[in-house]
């Protein structure tokens, strides 16, 4: 679908500058349209030495009216308009609350287009819960009169929580919907924001109130896994390993394969066998190596700065990931798992591992971002993305990613590894076990922090895995310390 311009709604630069002189009150700026679903919006965007502002105008059209005007000229009308007012929609009783939604999105826009504040998949997550609220306030007709009365705002919020439910949404996204109704509400109330309501009648306290967290989202015994044994950490670690080498050494012989018809130059939907490898082995999260950038040139040329985002870097022979800004911590961790060959790899430089006794070579050891780098086409980020002509410089979705996953590597029959025996039900699940692993196995809760960026409290709560096979274990050796006396030794005699 072709990308609409300003001028297809009919933008006109010497209209612009014509309609100027004839109205000298107007702030200097600039006109821009933003694409909001499926539809285009006139935006004015301030000209301010300090702070860059967005001010949202109107809706677009094609073509023209029955008025004979086109989209921008009913915009410059609406400028003027809103204008007069400092931008801001008047607004009484018996205002929509689906208006308010509306300007309240737009200061989100503004935000998400700026250099400051929060990061873009924050912004997206709060406009898509405010828009699906808006669809709810929009059915049940409320308006600013509805929300300053407490009772039938609550009233209005239950019914929310029960039509969420009855589409069946996880509990996740009803508690991420609800926690952007709040953010609403607050931005209604506050002195800085509207200041139309004295104060916001939906707390925290209510939303736990009408939908409380259940014993999973509390942590505990019941919130962990308990499938988790360290045979299945080695089998996924040796499945990843194997599979992996399987295809670098068929790399290493044929070159690139046009196998995959979506992606002719890479390895298709065994990217997950990649993926899945650098989670169970480092510990990270999906993003964090997804959508990594191949090194810090790449990186340092990323649109959106703000954002978390991690980079590829060689020190000391020792690959590492530099991980920004992720859940707000920074940090680096290395990777030094290696994948063995037999063939020697193309733009190989160095010895091979291991010579016979004749010094011929016998296999070569690659560090697995290398192979990484050699299997994926060539872009910004390591995982190039499959889609050669409309992606071409973008990494794998999340979304796609995460199907593939499931299908591939979670599911029972079907070729699949069928890894939802061990508990696995999504990618993160790797991040649990190895957390469970490392702690069963001698690493220091401190260590794992390190490596995780979590705190160690966090590790113990949300991430470690339940063991009945180590508790057993640990059970066992504080059997060993206890002595079973003589039974005269504890009997205590009779004085009378």
């Amino acid at each position: 679908m072709k990308k609409l311009t300003k001028e297809d709604f009919g933008y006109d630069e010497i209209m612009w500058n014509w309609f100027l002189q004839t109205h000298t009150e107007l702030p200097k700026g600039s006109f821009l349209i933003l694409k909001r679903r499926d539809r285009y919006y006139w935006y004015y965007q301030l000209s301010n030495t300090q702070k860059v502002r967005l001010k949202y105008i109107c809706s677009t059209f094609e073509g023209t009216n029955k008025e004979g005007s086109n989209s921008f000229q009913v915009c410059l009308i609406k400028l003027t308009e809103k204008y007069k007012t400092n931008f801001q929609p008047l607004t009484n009783d018996t205002t929509k609350i689906s208006t308010l939604i509306d300007e309240y999105v737009g200061v989100i826009l503004e935000e998400e287009n700026s250099y400051e504040g929060r990061k873009m998949e924050t912004t997206r997550s709060i406009r898509n819960g405010c828009n699906k609220w808006k669809e709810f306030c929009l059915m049940k007709t409320i308006v600013l009169r509805d929300v300053k009365n407490s009772k039938v705002i609550k009233k209005y919020v239950k019914d929310y929580v029960e039509l969420c439910k009855g589409r069946g949404l996880s509990r996740g996204t009803i508690r991420t919907y609800l926690k952007h109704i709040i953010g609403f509400l607050n931005w209604v109330s506050d002195e800085d924001g509207k200041d139309l309501v004295s104060i916001n009648p939906i707390t925290p306290k209510f939303i736990s109130k009408i939908y409380p967290p259940n014993r999973m989202e509390r942590g505990g015994i019941g919130s962990r896994n308990p499938y988790y044994k360290d045979e299945f950490y080695d089998k996924m670690f040796n499945t990843c390993v194997h599979r992996v080498g399987e295809l670098w050494n068929n790399f290493c012989k044929e070159g690139w394969s046009k196998t995959h018809n979506n992606q002719p130059l890479g390895v298709g939907s065994d990217v997950v066998y990649f993926v899945s490898l650098f989670q169970i082995h480092g510990g990270f999260r999906l993003g964090e190596v997804l959508c990594s950038y191949r090194n810090m040139e790449d990186w340092d040329k990323r649109e959106y700065k703000k954002n978390s985002s991690s980079y590829w870097e060689k020190r000391n022979g020792v690959w590492f990931l530099y991980i920004d800004n992720y859940k707000g911590v920074s940090s680096s961790v290395p990777v030094e798992l290696n994948i063995r060959s037999w063939v020697e790899p193309s733009n190989w430089k160095g010895k091979p591992t291991k010579l016979d006794k004749k010094g011929k070579p016998l296999y070569w050891d690659t560090p697995l971002v290398e192979v990484c780098m050699e299997m994926f086409r060539s872009s910004p980020f390591l995982f190039s993305s499959p889609n050669l002509y409309t992606k071409r410089d973008k990494h794998y979705g999340k979304s796609y990613y995460s199907n593939i996953f499931r299908i591939k590597m979670v599911s029972k029959g079907g070729g699949s590894e069928g890894w939802e025996s061990y508990g696995v039900l999504s990618s993160h699940s790797l991040r649990d076990y190895f957390i469970t692993h490392g702690i069963h196995n001698g690493m220091s809760i401190e260590d794992l922090s390190q490596i995780t960026r979590h705190l160690p409290s966090t590790l113990w709560k949300y991430y470690m895995m339940y063991s009945e096979e180590h508790q057993l274990k640990r059970k066992r050796e504080l059997d060993k310390v206890v002595v079973i006396g003589k039974r005269s030794d504890v009997m205590v005699e009779d004085k009378n």
